[in-house]
């Protein structure tokens, strides 16, 4: 909580919009920002959902503002920029949550899986920071929040249409890390492991293509996982608060990206022996 109140003295007028916000680690994080007296703004393509969520945020402590949006409709985005500038006159926080996992070796997955990662797990990103950066310049500077995920950072099979899409979401933090600072506007990238989440859950996320080895050892490790989107929320919270550009709210992310980044060779041919071997996430279900 004092990651949230360090938040809310420091964006006194307290808005922040967050796609996604239906389920999973964006449902935790409007209610936690709503427990802290936020004005959250609940963007999802469920109107239904919405509103509950909306009623939910309001309960905890909040002031929900209801927008129907499917990140991958510009015209969307355009609406709801629209409509938080007519409401709140400006935008302090804005997350960019919304997302789907695609799965499969490139042999296995067509370019209409590829354009559908890309147009919801990268064009979304890049829409809403493009967008929503007038407002968040009009309230005088701002915090960006972009979700992507360890598979942003390390590269594993099976995964290429997720791991392309989430790394570009890395590469683009990092630039408006540096291009935005000038601009009183932090940014923060969330790159978790796995977590209790709707992800890979069927409802929400019909045609989706999530195939092979490795997408079957996620879902079976995300059931078996103790670490919560609550958990990750407020992990995302305390970078932001700190201003610091990566979080990696679990042990394995950073492991895995020190690893990486220090040993690339050895780490690529450990994963190709995990691969191989069937060990780890590699196992299947």
């Amino acid at each position: 909580m004092h990651s949230l109140q360090k938040l809310a003295r420091r964006y006194p007028h307290k808005r922040v919009l967050v796609t996604g916000a239906t389920n999973g680690l964006g449902k935790a994080l409007a209610l936690q920002f709503a427990a802290a007296g936020f004005r959250v703004a609940v963007a999802s393509r469920d109107p239904a959902k919405v509103a509950a969520t909306v009623d939910e945020v309001n309960r905890a402590g909040g002031e929900g503002l209801a927008l129907t949006l499917d990140v991958t409709r510009l015209e969307d985005f355009e609406s709801a920029v629209a409509a938080v500038g007519a409401a709140w006159g400006g935008l302090d926080i804005l997350v960019n949550n919304a997302g789907i996992l695609t799965a499969g070796k490139m042999a296995d997955v067509g370019r209409e899986v590829w354009e559908q990662s890309l147009r919801t797990d990268l064009w979304s990103v890049i829409d809403g920071c493009r967008l929503f950066l007038p407002l968040l310049e009009r309230s005088g500077g701002g915090h960006i929040v972009n979700v992507a995920s360890a598979a942003g950072l390390v590269a594993g099979p099976d995964l290429g249409t997720y791991n392309i899409a989430k790394a570009a979401v890395v590469s683009l933090s990092e630039t408006l890390g540096v291009e935005l600072a000038d601009r009183n506007i932090d940014v923060t990238v969330s790159c978790p492991t796995i977590f209790k989440s709707h992800l890979i859950a069927p409802e929400g996320h019909e045609g989706d293509v999530v195939i092979g080895i490795t997408a079957q050892g996620l879902a079976a490790d995300m059931e078996r996982t103790s670490y919560s989107s609550e958990y990750v929320a407020a992990s995302l919270v305390r970078a932001m608060a700190r201003r610091r550009l990566y979080d990696l709210p679990q042990r394995d992310a950073r492991l895995c990206w020190w690893m990486a980044r220090a040993f690339p060779e050895t780490f690529r041919k450990l994963l190709l022996f995990m691969y191989r071997r069937r060990l780890w996430i590699f196992r299947g279900q």
